[in-house]
């Protein structure tokens, strides 16, 4: 469901938003606040990985991981 909104924006930012491409400002609006909230989402994803403390089983799990992901990468 969409709901109507009227804000005020700074005139180059408005410039930036009309040099996008897209049918209308609210569309090109829309696609501008979603790319940031995905951005936004994954910046706390990552957060929240970095602050997890490995325990010996995964550290062995990741590295294997990564070794058999390099090893292929040289096949390839």
């Amino acid at each position: 469901m969409k709901s109507e909104l009227s804000v005020t924006i700074d005139r180059r930012l408005i410039d930036y938003l009309d040099s996008l491409p897209g049918e209308t400002r609210s569309k090109k609006l829309e696609c501008v606040l979603s790319r940031y909230k995905k951005l936004q989402e994954e910046v706390g994803l990552r957060e929240r990985l970095a602050s997890h403390d490995e325990d010996e089983r995964e550290r062995r799990d990741r590295e294997t991981w990564e070794l058999t992901v390099a090893e292929a990468q040289w096949r390839a």
